[in-house]
């Protein structure tokens, strides 16, 4: 299919850019509530606990997370991704087994806890289940919400949410840090959050019913997505997983911190991507011009947020970090200012319109590729650069996937990599990010901690300002052209 077809572009564009920037809006300031409350427990639990208690901590989530991926198994991209009336009918046809196989799956935590060594207590247990089960159902809640476009009604619920996640937080530290109490809080936050997103009305009635093939392309695409979710958590804990498993609760805390990525960035990409697949999973917007169109939108809007803010933590990454650890943390220093080099590719979708033109296979492909790149590059860098060369492998790997994925959505709207996203436009939105940040750090190079820090600070906002104005105000008709 030809993206030659600049006149409807023209006619569609402002529509979906004005709805698009909204809802994203919408959705991203959902998700900084969740960023300011995430990041304000990491900077009282890294401060006031000690560094096996706080490797504890981190290690709860490390399971939660992943056991919840395997649980969900890829559900919240296929509701996002496909047509209501494809979902209701294939429910239809094959409800006893999806639900026998999520049951199957919620399984695995359970079967897991027994057979690892150094297992938790039985009630520690139960309550870690408990959490992975009721955080899964207030995901599916929250993207059913976002399906049905309510964004406005997510923004309500996560404040609640947030603030009674937030309160929970400060009760355990202030009782004595208890890991059974906080896991009960943490089933009950969530549980909250689903009754507020609740909504038995979720698909509105429809007489269509799929076709044989229509029933066994969205299993098979739910298949396919499933897997790449497990090998896409796989591939972010699997380093943290191994140096829990090998070394001590001291040095997972110190990896841990050092490699963390500030949820921020991952927080907007899952906002704007999401609308993405929304607006892309429309029968109307399934022409290449759109979808380029698309990838053209959210490049340009979060590489002006992403962009000024990566430049900022590059030349302030010993201040900032310091700000949030604390200096009980400095050896994580030289992995955190690796870590953060992956931070330029979080700027789109990349699997998007592979996901909604049903292209699964080469979804879970680029996972399995990125996972087996990571491992072997840590074999390489490991005993090179010790934890800090750990980080460097998931960083170059991250890189690879996402040229891969460019790549064969290129091939797949018969384009090439160079129209799919503004490269000239992002490349001089980086520069002009890193002279100014060049330019700021030197000039506040004779300024104390933490003055130095906070002009920078100032610059990253006005900078971010400046170009999300530029975005709305000139981005909504780019020129895109084979």
């Amino acid at each position: 299919m030809s993206v030659h077809n600049s006149a409807k572009l023209n006619m569609t564009a402002r529509p979906i850019h004005a709805d698009f920037g909204k809802r994203s809006f919408l959705l991203i300031t959902s998700n900084l509530l969740k960023l300011f409350v995430q990041l304000a427990i990491l900077y009282i639990y890294s401060r006031l606990l000690n560094v096996e208690q706080y490797g504890l901590y981190q290690s709860i989530w490390l399971y939660v997370n992943v056991l919840s991926v395997i649980g969900l198994f890829g559900l919240p991209a296929v509701l996002l991704s496909s047509s209501d009336d494809s979902i209701k009918a294939s429910f239809k046809k094959f409800k006893k087994p999806f639900i026998g196989i999520l049951l199957l799956l919620n399984i695995i935590p359970i079967v897991y806890f027994f057979i690892i060594p150094n297992a938790f207590p039985i009630d520690t247990i139960g309550l870690i289940v408990a959490v992975v089960f009721v955080q899964n159902i207030s995901i599916l809640a929250e993207t059913f919400a976002i399906k049905k476009q309510k964004e406005k009604k997510v923004l309500i619920a996560n404040i609640i949410f947030n603030v009674i996640y937030l309160v929970a937080h400060l009760i355990i530290y202030k009782t004595g840090f208890l890991l059974n109490l906080l896991l009960l809080w943490l089933s009950i936050t969530y549980l909250v959050k689903f009754l507020l997103l609740y909504n038995n009305q979720i698909f509105k009635p429809s007489l269509l019913i799929n076709s044989n093939s229509e029933n066994k392309l969205l299993t098979k695409q739910w298949i396919y997505l499933g897997l790449f979710d497990v090998l896409s958590v796989l591939f972010k804990w699997i380093d943290k997983w191994v140096i829990l498993l090998l070394l001590s609760l001291t040095q997972f805390a110190i990896y841990f911190n050092g490699a963390y990525e500030i949820p921020i960035y991952g927080l907007m990409l899952s906002a704007v991507g999401n609308i993405m697949l929304v607006e892309l999973s429309k029968e109307k917007l399934k022409t290449a011009t759109k979808t380029t169109f698309l990838f053209h939108q959210s490049a340009l809007f979060l590489s002006s947020i992403v962009f000024p803010s990566f430049c900022f933590l590059l030349f302030y990454s010993t201040d900032i970090f310091t700000l949030i650890f604390s200096a009980k943390y400095e050896s994580s220093i030289p992995i955190f200012f690796v870590s953060i080099w992956v931070l330029p590719v979080r700027i789109t979708n990349f699997t998007a319109a592979l996901q909604v033109y049903q292209k699964t296979h080469i979804i879970v492909q680029g996972a399995l590729y990125d996972l087996i790149a990571a491992i072997l590059l840590m074999l390489i860098l490991y005993p090179i650069a010790g934890l800090t060369g750990v980080a460097m492998a998931f960083v170059i790997s991250t890189y690879m996937q996402a040229g891969f994925y460019l790549w064969h959505t290129a091939r797949l709207l018969n384009t090439t990599i160079s129209v799919m996203l503004p490269f000239k436009r992002l490349g001089l939105t980086m520069l002009l990010s890193l002279f100014s940040f060049a330019a700021c750090k030197y000039i506040t190079f004779s300024l104390a901690y933490p003055y130095n820090m906070l002009v920078g600070m100032l610059a990253t906002i006005f900078i971010m300002a400046g170009l999300v104005v530029y975005y709305f105000r000139y981005d909504y008709n780019p020129k895109v052209t084979a």
